[in-house]
């Protein structure tokens, strides 16, 4: 392992650049010192670093300002700053691809940026954390791009107890997905969230977990356009996981009330929700305050304590989907709501007799056509005790002519064979 620091600025590529006359290597932790140095090339290294060292002075940046460049940083702790926008994105056009072996996190200065993509390119961005820190207006990840951003990796918001404003993702332009669990901060102050974002969509697949210590320490507050979440959606101890004024919002998941904040705010028009809804025994899971929200909901609803699992001015269920939803008495007795197909064991419509209504709400009705007595073999017993009467052997038939009384049946035991004609015209003639 090796230092390896910048002289002047320049182009990554320039190896006039380096201290060393050569270009760093995959073993090399490389130092900004003071210089700004345009990533024109695919790189690995161990770190990149704008702290001082042993002949290197604090402050720089590694700015990606060409389109389809790849930088590969390998350690557990990649990215150590010693100024702010250690890393800058500036390139117009194309993708630039950033990997980072591990976590992150920005100084604890007040208005810190760790990266600051501000070119309008798209952003393939991984690691394992992305943190917030303990002091004011600072960013792991500050986005003003019209680009679109591919983040994989977790996003956590400060812990600050005295400052505001620590948080790891902020947003006030472009598209923005995801992959990663996002939580929200725990600093006194407030405003320590996982994902501020102020325009564009936003696409999560992760789970989403509210904050506390204070009600602004949300995992998620978002004000753009859309918002789409593929994840187990808990409220914090005292912060929502998602405050969201976008028109349209999907969930695919549950979704559970916390301490004193519920689940998810929201003065958004539409919430549709694929997953259980819970209350917990302090809080909603969903609260919708906007006059016309609606909340669509697949999936059961829990309320619990008192507390609603989605208190909102208009609840749709979707009709085609089993639903039950959990009051209780003020007793604390559980009362059920059910929909007609929610029991596993409710017999099918197609296993129960024709136009007979049953179930809960008396909602189904059987279409089993039954056939008649007479349709049936004589004999058999079907459909509840019923005994058939259809004569379907010769020996059933034979049987029914010695012992019946219908008229055909009498006129058939009176007939005689040809043998017994025969019998009775000899018998005459002598």
């Amino acid at each position: 392992m090796a230092d390896v620091r910048a002289t002047k600025n320049g182009n990554w590529s320039d190896v006039t650049v380096w201290n060393t006359g050569a270009l760093p290597t995959a073993a090399d932790d490389v130092y900004s010192n003071t210089f700004t140095v345009n990533v024109d090339v695919s790189f690995t290294v161990l770190t990149l670093r704008s702290t001082a060292g042993t002949g290197i002075t604090a402050g720089g940046s590694f700015n990606f300002n060409t389109a389809g460049v790849t930088g590969t940083v390998t350690s557990s702790s990649p990215l150590v700053p010693g100024a702010t926008n250690l890393i800058q994105i500036t390139a117009t056009t194309g993708i630039v691809t950033i990997s980072l072996g591990g976590n992150v996190t920005p100084r604890a200065t007040s208005s810190d940026i760790l990266i600051n993509y501000s070119g309008n390119c798209n952003l393939i961005l991984s690691g394992t954390n992305f943190n917030g820190t303990t002091n004011n207006n600072t960013a792991c990840i500050n986005k003003t791009s019209a680009g679109l951003i591919t983040i994989t990796g977790n996003l956590n918001g400060g812990n600050s107890s005295g400052n505001s404003g620590a948080q790891s993702f902020v947003s006030t332009n472009g598209n923005t997905i995801i992959i990663g669990n996002v939580v929200g901060g725990i600093g006194s102050a407030g405003s320590h969230r996982g994902v501020n974002q102020s325009a564009g969509t936003l696409t999560i697949t992760g789970n989403v977990t509210g904050g506390q210590s204070t009600a602004s320490n949300q995992g998620v507050l978002f004000s753009g356009t859309s918002l789409t979440v593929t994840g187990t959606i808990l409220g914090g101890i005292d912060s929502n996981a998602i405050n969201t004024s976008a028109p349209i919002n999907n969930i695919t998941g549950n979704v559970t009330g916390g301490g004193v904040s519920g689940a998810v705010s929201s003065v958004a028009n539409i919430i549709n929700v694929t997953g259980t809804v819970t209350a917990s025994a302090t809080s909603q899971a969903i609260s919708m305050t906007n006059a016309n929200g609606q909340v669509y909901l697949s999936g059961n609803m829990v309320n619990n304590n008192g507390k609603m699992a989605i208190y909102a001015p208009i609840v749709w269920l979707d009709a085609n989907n089993t639903t039950q939803a959990d009051f209780f008495t003020s007793g604390g007795s559980p009362r059920t709501l059910y929909s007609e197909d929610t029991f596993p064991n409710m017999p099918a419509e197609a296993d129960t007799r024709d136009n007979i209504v049953y179930g809960p709400g008396s909602g189904l009705t059987g279409t089993l056509k039954m056939p008649a007595a007479a349709d049936t073999r004589s004999g058999v017993v079907y459909d509840n005790g019923t005994t058939g009467t259809a004569l379907f052997t010769t020996s059933l038939f034979l049987t029914e002519l010695s012992s019946s009384t219908v008229p055909v049946a009498v006129r058939m035991q009176n007939l005689c064979t040809p043998m017994i004609l025969g019998e009775l015209m000899e018998a005459f003639k002598k």
